[in-house]
């Protein structure tokens, strides 16, 4: 065997380990998902209030707490600071070099990210304009929720 057969049988073996780890972990993972929301269905079933926990935004909408805000916000702020972050790159690139080329090259490429991060910003704010709000993950309860059970008795 020469060192090339070597080098890509390692690679192999390496990736196929990777692939059976992230196997494994998408099936605990998904174990654990059924088993919270098994515990979630029992919660419900006995009349007990689930714990913010498990259901943030169901809490949140439940407790009448304000929606986050507009989704797109992060977009807009990265888009702001690359565009200045370009900018400030075609300044200090064009009088350090000498040349303006260089300056707006790197500089104007991180500008357009900049850009094509604000024009998402929009594109998003736009669509979540005309969205109507996300059904609730619970329904909002008609009853009184009844006393938890004492200890030891259900």
């Amino acid at each position: 065997m020469n060192s090339g057969e070597v080098a890509v049988t390692m690679v192999a073996m390496v990736i196929l380990a990777g692939v059976g780890l992230m196997v494994a972990a998408m099936m605990n993972r998904r174990r654990f998902r059924e088993m919270e929301h098994q515990e979630r269905l029992a919660m419900i079933e006995r009349g007990l209030l689930p714990s913010p926990e498990s259901d943030p935004a169901g809490f949140n909408a439940g407790a009448r707490f304000p929606a986050a805000s507009d989704p797109g916000v992060r977009y807009r702020t990265a888009g702001v600071l690359m565009i200045g972050f370009g900018l400030g790159l075609v300044v200090l690139l064009t009088f350090t070099a000498g040349e303006p080329g260089v300056g707006l090259g790197v500089g104007g490429g991180w500008a357009i990210l900049g850009a094509a991060s604000l024009l998402n910003y929009s594109l998003i704010s736009r669509r979540e304009q005309g969205r109507q709000p996300a059904p609730r993950w619970t329904p909002r309860s008609t009853t009184v929720p009844r006393e938890p059970p004492v200890n030891g008795s259900l």
